[in-house]
């Protein structure tokens, strides 16, 4: 396996093709080899040893890619567009009329799979790299060599950055975990673990946007009871975890259809995504989930948790590493830091009151 031993990997991409330069892990293998402690390595030495994935087991590229003939976002947009209002449409909502999706979701796992490939779970890399241009595979391998290689995770979580867009797909991510808020104007989903998703659908609107934003922007449209949307202006980003980067150009196109049990109840929706970045894929990209209603709205015991990412992981000679209060570096989330800053730097030597007893200390000598 050459990229273990390898001191350069960019010299070695005529072997990128191949599975067994990777010795046929997955990403999700690769970025996980040190963790899983699937990789050996001696006293001071590079590691030279690591485990072997199954080499027959991969996702097909045709799965993968997009079965529609539209070369851009823009295209297929305008085409559902057009499709809609040859039957009389786009529908038009009131407050009164909007399909009642409100409520709280997750990915349902077990009825579909068609989203996996973006977990970096069940493909060969050099499947992945296909669908990539030659400058997003350099990238890529860049990440496969550097965490699996060097132990140098960059993890999006562990840093608090941002998630970025396509990371509302990613298993870790919990994007697709979500509070959906319908009204006639805008369709929110709300979401995240380590970060906050919040991700609006303007309906009827167009988009604006100069600045590239982290999760897009978001326009819609209804066809009777499927919504329609068209991102665009996302920020450049990366899935992480050995997967890929994304450019500033990606875009998508998605459908959320309503589901029915056999009696015809609501359950949850069918959603379908094309992506389309002419500067990172080599041709548009496909993926779906089914995501089921756990509750609705009117749950007396449901929220949504805004989450605030605390990290105390800095990068330390590249590699990512957990600080102590030792370090100047540390940060007391909890403990007043902007006035422990303030009587570190500029109180030193201060004639200061006593803090008083806590009342429930004062309690005691009662």
């Amino acid at each position: 396996m050459i990229e273990f031993s390898s001191k350069n990997f960019y010299k070695d991409q005529k072997l990128w093709s191949d599975q067994r330069y990777f010795r046929c892990n997955t990403p999700r293998q690769l970025t996980d080899i040190w963790t899983s402690a699937r990789i050996r390595f001696g006293e001071g030495q590079p590691p030279t040893s690591a485990a072997w994935g199954d080499c027959k087991f991969d996702y097909p590229r045709e799965k993968i890619v997009s079965p529609y003939p539209y070369k851009t976002a823009k295209e297929h947009y305008e085409a559902l567009l057009a499709a809609a209002k040859a039957k009389g449409g786009p529908t038009v909502y009131t407050k009164a009329t909007t399909p009642d999706w409100d409520g709280y979701y997750t990915r349902d796992q077990r009825a579909d799979h068609g989203a996996e490939w973006i977990w970096g779970t069940v493909n060969q890399i050099p499947t992945i790299l296909s669908l990539l241009t030659p400058e997003y595979q350099k990238r890529m391998v860049q990440m496969n060599y550097h965490e699996a290689v060097d132990n140098a995770p960059q993890w999006e979580a562990s840093f608090c950055y941002p998630e970025g867009f396509m990371r509302w797909w990613a298993q870790a991510s919990q994007g697709g975990n979500f509070q959906l808020t319908m009204t006639p104007w805008n369709v929110q989903f709300l979401s995240g673990i380590a970060a906050n998703f919040l991700r609006q659908v303007l309906i009827g609107k167009e988009h604006v946007q100069k600045v590239p934003q982290w999760y897009g922007e978001t326009v819609g449209f209804w066809d009777g009871t499927t919504l329609v949307t068209w991102t665009a202006n996302v920020q450049a980003w990366t899935l992480s975890h050995s997967m890929f980067e994304f450019s500033d150009k990606i875009e998508t196109v998605e459908t959320y259809k309503p589901a029915y049990d056999a009696s015809g109840k609501f359950v949850g929706l069918d959603h379908e995504v094309v992506f389309y970045d002419p500067e990172a894929f080599v041709q548009p990209l496909h993926a779906t989930y089914h995501f089921i209603r756990l509750a609705t709205a009117d749950d007396p015991n449901r929220r949504y948790t805004y989450i605030e990412c605390l990290s105390n992981l800095r990068n330390t000679n590249g590699r990512p590493t957990q600080l102590t209060n030792a370090d100047p570096r540390y940060i007391d989330y909890y403990g007043r830091p902007w006035a422990q800053n303030w009587e570190k730097f500029f109180e030193i030597g201060w004639d200061k009151p006593q803090d008083a007893l806590p009342q429930d200390v004062l309690d005691l000598f009662k």
